[in-house]
């Protein structure tokens, strides 16, 4: 375009401008303006000169609007097209404001004094090579934007198609097409015989024909290091020849407009502006065979490029169209496949947690041999990752596609629950097809899949559609045995092995802690991961939880108590209700045992502790098929510490304790049981806490003689339990007031069983002395020597005496005297049936 003057005119200057002005043959004008005053003048100007352009912008409120009144120029048809395309692709939202459009001008015409149209003009010619949203503000083209071979051959291909069709639609008979048809025209259209009718194609049609094949072919052998969108197609997706054509035809009205107006005219409606099955199949040829070809193909409705329920398949007279987002894609939009609704339903767009914490060589070796492995791999179509370490594989993945520099497309398996089993196989094929011409590898997590309850058969259905699709992708999954039945005959690979080893988790411990501003040694690392099992990415989320937590300088080590804090918070995200949390507050030291009994305690801390120096490091485990874990039972008379010790230990280690409720865990339904066992037990491995069972010979009884249904599912519920605690790797504390109930069997799976006696007076004597905290009574070294001779009771029913008598002291208004004492211990007697104890005053104010 030539810019007339630098400056934009009223109308009335255009006006005396046009009747002066006669040596511009070709003439356009933009007139902006309200509708209603740009009619007018638009067509006073076209009755003035003929060859003149007038493009209409109307400007209604706040909405634009583009028409032209007359096109005596083809070329212009190209720029409406483009101006659309700029809306269309790049829009309002978009940073690309800039946009470059060129309607090259033949040299043949440049010396020409009246300048015509050239009517081999193409279609679709200029707006294809030259619009370009998001071109440099200096007008600089992106290298290779031109170089669309394929692209260029495909429009060529449906201008000599579309025209010859058009041409040879009879005419001159009277009829106006698209409204009525005569006799005479119908009579001509019958006695010519279709065969001959699609044989009959001029030489440019041919020849268009054959530059079609060889682009195809040179799509096809991947030689071009950056293919354009239809040879990725053509490559990726196996498309043949008659598919490829029949892709073509079905995106001949994205392409270009007058597409659509040919289409109405073949159609004889000139409302329509998509054609039909019938349509193209007839324009390829024999309509039989080109069906029988296409559905012997199946390529058009195996990557669900027709949109609709219209394939290959489709009655003659069904609108055929190209799914919009594979013709969006088709035609240059890079993240139109990913937009598709039904792939962004089932994909995840974050990055897996844990991958900033792996910086070992091993790992980011492992990361990448992994994230490579599939797409080098062709003697299988599955990767299938298991050992019970979904968070390890992830970060993995992540970590490989760092190093790869190619973001893998991450699919929620879970997330297709409850859908129509029609829609989850169209689901698999469009995921398979988004993989394929992005060329990013499909990773599948199948974990959340594979613990909701129901039905497997939609798992199973979308396994088989992306097998049927020729899917090659990793799995994530929990229970490799359940995918491996739903891959079918598809081959795969198991690799059942540890994501991460023992190392990698200390190893990412102490990344984690160092971004929390916290140095751990090694050792220090390892009974951290003993005391908190928490997986690769909950560690990160950790250290992102301690990063945005303020100090506690009340602690001794601030950050490492930071730190510590929120691993234990993730830690205790989402325990059932079937235990209750404790959170210990009593230290081992606050245990009145006999020495020998007190030792015991701490050699449980010590086994605990040191767990992972003698079964991984001095290889012990080796030999242990099971019992990893440790299990004591604690036995003795009520009230003497047993649940109290249970809690020592667990401060001593630094960890929380999961309470079995027997209330909420024994159910009357058969099974249900076992199932609340089991998910406490799997609560406990996953947080590293302490299982405590109080009163464990109500769950453990001796197993008795079947006479009924009751006895026998009571003792399945025994033998369950006793199974799952030999399968705990983690620490187990059992209470019971009498040892004789239980099961000798399960007595023989303990590895520790300590007696609680009675406390004799010294014990009683220290036990009193921690009971009444110092600056809140009166009593003396001969009041608790009396209190411990004569008041024979355990360590629980001393803290309920001496919690009474403060009470009876707070509202005397006076400090715990031995007279209070005295009163709350006599209640505290009587209430158990015992006789009173007279303690004497006089006799320690003596003393």
């Amino acid at each position: 375009m030539n810019l007339i003057g630098g400056r934009c005119l009223k109308a009335d200057d255009l006006e005396r401008f046009l009747d002066v002005e006669t040596s511009l043959a070709q003439l356009a004008v933009i007139l902006l303006g309200k509708p209603a005053e740009t009619r007018e003048i638009a067509e006073r100007w076209i009755a003035k000169r003929p060859d003149l352009v007038v493009v209409l912008v109307d400007l209604v409120d706040d909405v634009i609007r583009i028409q032209a009144i007359t096109l005596r120029d083809p070329r212009l048809d190209a720029l409406l097209t483009a101006l659309r395309n700029i809306v269309e692709r790049v829009g309002p939202e978009s940073k690309d404001r800039v946009v470059r459009i060129e309607l090259p001008t033949p040299a043949a015409r440049v010396d020409e004094e009246q300048p015509t149209v050239d009517a081999e003009e193409k279609p679709g010619e200029s707006a294809d090579s030259a619009l370009v949203a998001g071109a440099g503000e200096d007008g600089e083209m992106p290298p290779g934007i031109h170089d669309r071979p394929l692209l260029d051959a495909s429009v060529e291909w449906l201008y000599r198609l579309l025209r010859d069709a058009v041409e040879r639609t009879p005419a001159e008979n009277g009829d106006v097409h698209g409204l009525s048809v005569t006799r005479a025209t119908l009579l001509e259209a019958l006695d010519t015989p279709l065969e001959r009718a699609a044989q009959e194609h001029p030489a440019d049609l041919a020849a268009a024909d054959r530059a079609l094949d060889a682009a195809l072919v040179a799509a096809r052998s991947g030689d071009d290091p950056d293919p354009e969108p239809l040879a990725i197609a053509a490559r990726r997706l196996d498309l043949g020849p008659l598919d490829f054509r029949m892709l073509l035809l079905g995106l001949a009205p994205e392409i270009d407009f007058r597409f659509q107006r040919c289409i109405g005219f073949l159609l004889d409606e000139m409302g329509r502006r998509t054609g039909t099955f019938g349509l193209y199949t007839t324009l390829l040829g024999a309509s039989t065979r080109v069906r029988r070809e296409l559905a012997d193909s199946g390529a058009l409705d195996r990557w669900c490029l027709v949109d609709g329920a219209a394939g290959q398949h489709a009655a003659a007279d069904e609108p055929f169209r190209i799914d919009q987002y594979a013709a969006r894609w088709l035609l240059g939009e890079a993240e139109a496949l990913g937009a598709d609704p039904r792939v962004r339903r089932v994909v995840r767009l974050d990055p897996w947690l844990g991958a900033a914490l792996l910086n070992r060589p091993q790992e980011r070796c492992k990361a990448a041999d992994l994230f490579r492995r599939l797409p080098r791999e062709k003697t299988f179509q599955w990767l299938v990752l298991n050992r019970a370490d979904a968070s390890g594989w992830r970060a993995l993945i992540e970590l490989g596609a760092t190093i790869d520099k190619t973001a893998p497309i991450r699919v929620d398996a879970a997330r297709l629950s409850g859908l129509d089993l029609i829609e989850i196989v169209e689901t698999a094929g469009r995921l398979v097809r988004y993989s394929r011409c992005t060329r990013r590898p499909l990773v599948v997590d199948s974990v959340k899949a594979e613990s909701t309850d129901g039905d497997d058969e939609w798992l199973r259905a979308f396994f088989a559609g992306m097998s049927h699709a020729g899917c090659r992708a990793l799995v994530v999954c929990a229970d490799e045995a359940r995918i491996v039945a739903f891959l079918g005959k598809a081959r795969f690979l198991l690799i059942d092995e540890d994501a991460l080893s023992p190392d990698a988790r200390v190893e990412a411990i102490r990344s984690a802690a160092e971004g929390a501003d916290v140095y751990l040694s090694n050792e220090d690392a390892r009974a951290m991961a003993s005391r908190f099992p928490l997986r690769v990415d909950a560690l990160e989320e950790a250290m992102h939880l301690a990063q945005s937590r303020a100090l506690d300088y009340t602690a001794d080590d601030p950050r490492v108590a930071r730190f510590t804090t929120a691993c234990k918070e993730l830690v205790a995200e989402g325990i059932s209700h079937l235990a209750d949390r404790l959170e210990p507050i009593f230290e081992l030291d606050d245990v009145v045992l006999p020495a020998d009994r007190k030792s015991q305690l701490i050699e449980i801390v010590d086994n605990v502790r040191l767990a992972h120096v003698v079964l991984d490091e001095w290889r012990f485990g080796e030999r242990l098929p099971y019992g990893r874990g440790v299990t004591a039972l604690f036995f003795g008379p009520s009230g003497t510490g047993k649940t109290m010790a249970a809690m020592g230990i667990a401060r001593r280690l630094d960890i929380q304790i999961l309470r079995l409720d027997l209330s909420r865990v024994v159910s009357k339904y058969i099974g249900d049981t076992e199932k609340n066992i089991d998910r406490v037990f799997t609560d406990a491995q996953r947080t590293g806490a302490a299982i405590l069972i109080d009163e464990a010979d109500a769950l453990l009884g001796r197993r008795s003689e079947v006479k009924d249904a009751h006895d026998r599912y009571a003792n399945i519920e025994v033998a369950f339990l006793l199974q799952r605690m030999e399968a705990y790797d983690g620490l187990a504390i059992l209470t019971s007031n009498m040892r004789q109930t239980l099961d000798p069997a399960f007595l023989r799976r303990l590895r520790f069983i300590i007696e609680f006696p009675r406390p004799d007076a010294d014990a009683r004597d220290r036990i009193w002395r921690q009971c009444l905290p110092a600056g809140t009574h009166t009593l003396n070294d001969a009041a608790f020597r009396q209190l411990a001779r004569k008041v024979d009771v355990t360590g629980g029913y001393i803290r309920q005496i001496t919690l009474r008598a403060a009470f009876i002291a707070a509202a005397a208004g006076s400090q715990i005297t031995l007279e209070h004492v005295a009163q709350a211990a006599r209640a505290e007697l009587a209430k158990l049936g015992m006789p009173a104890v007279e303690l004497d005053v006089a006799q320690v104010r003596a003393a």
